[in-house]
């Protein structure tokens, strides 16, 4: 019995799948590092001057992944078989590479998860600025009236409470502590 999807290399191919990847990465790094050279004479319209830092860091990326797994091909041995999981296979880039479209999905898929917590984040400091004047407005309206809070929600960072005017509007109050 097999625990799990296992796939079957010999050390030769392992070694040789790892070398292409480890030129793969040298191939781009050294691309990356001409790009840290350009100027703003070599700049095009279809090919735009990259921020420095950026490029640089991308060439050290690529140079780390590329020693990475060159020490790992370099302890492989030819003359054995290997059983490589799926952490091994995604680790040692063993898998063919992604299409770049898919490449650019999964990296905005990444990236709007993070830009609509900020927008909700932004929605919600919005709502708190926008209920107070509404439940001020509504305790000076209702002064007579009595008023029940219930906490519905509380954090280390917001409280949020639930106000019955009893005789006027219901409102939920966040607030910032």
């Amino acid at each position: 019995m097999i625990d799990g999807l296992k796939l079957t290399f010999s050390g030769r191919e392992l070694r040789t799948i790892l070398d292409q990847r480890v030129r793969s990465h040298e191939e781009r790094a050294d691309r990356w590092t001409a790009e840290t050279l350009r100027t703003a004479d070599d700049q095009t319209e279809d090919e735009p001057l990259l921020p420095t830092h950026m490029c640089g860091n991308e060439a050290e990326r690529h140079a780390w992944r590329a020693e990475v797994l060159a020490f790992i091909r370099d302890h492989i041995d030819a003359g054995e078989t290997y059983r490589l999981g799926a952490v091994d296979l995604e680790f040692g880039e063993l898998l063919p590479e992604k299409p770049g479209w898919v490449e650019q999905d999964e990296y905005e898929q990444r990236t709007r998860i993070g830009f609509n917590l900020e927008r909700l984040v932004k929605a919600v400091n919005g709502l708190i600025g926008f209920g107070s004047p509404l439940l001020t407005r509504a305790e000076s309206n209702c002064e007579s009236a009595t008023m029940q809070e219930t906490v519905i929600d509380e954090t280390d960072e917001f409280r949020t409470t639930w106000v019955d005017m009893v005789d006027g509007p219901e409102i939920v109050k966040i607030e910032r502590k």
